[in-house]
């Protein structure tokens, strides 16, 4: 047995017009599919773009949590060290020593690119880097990456993420209160 309709001659217009019919029905969506499959490649480039900015904030995230564990160490060992030479001090009848103001760590960003944790109050930082908290840093690299998505950004290499980063901290209305 054979499931294929045997045509005749009579019947080849009306098959005609109904196989037409049906192409022009198929139509809108096989071009609305042609057309999504054109912007496949766009697409993933951005999403390949918009990785790479998740894995840059993924280390930085990782190296501000060491940072921050070192500094919490360096201030525990300042505060036992002070406290020991305030005891010595009280015991001679002189003044109590005022303790060190614990740090507080931050990330600092560089118009080269160069991202890394850094100390917010710390005095003597590059005057063209700019010092963000956590959060920050955080919501503009989510804006970037809506950016990147909505197309209006597209970094050419890796390196140049970090600038990007730098650029969009530096206006004012992702960041209303610039520095940390």
């Amino acid at each position: 047995m054979s499931n294929q309709r045997e045509w005749s001659l009579h019947d080849l217009p009306g098959e005609v017009r109904e196989l037409k019919d049906r192409m022009e029905h198929l139509l809108p969506s096989y071009l609305a599919g042609l057309e999504r499959l054109c912007q496949l490649p766009e697409e993933f480039n951005r999403r390949f773009w918009v990785s790479c900015l998740e894995a840059l904030l993924a280390k930085v995230k990782t190296n501000y949590q060491k940072y921050q564990t070192q500094a919490q160490s360096a201030d525990f060992m300042a505060k036992f060290a002070t406290l020991t030479m305030d005891i010595a001090l009280k015991a001679g009848g002189m003044e109590p020593v005022v303790p060190p103001e614990s740090p507080r760590v931050g990330i600092s960003l560089s118009p080269t690119g160069t991202i890394e944790p850094d100390l917010l109050n710390y005095p003597q930082r590059r005057p063209d880097a700019i010092l963000l908290t956590l959060e920050r840093f955080e919501t503009v690299a989510q804006r970037l990456g809506g950016e990147i998505m909505k197309g209006t950004v597209v970094p050419e290499n890796e390196g140049e993420i970090g600038k990007l980063i730098y650029d969009l901290a530096l206006n004012p209305q992702i960041l209303p209160e610039q520095h940390a």
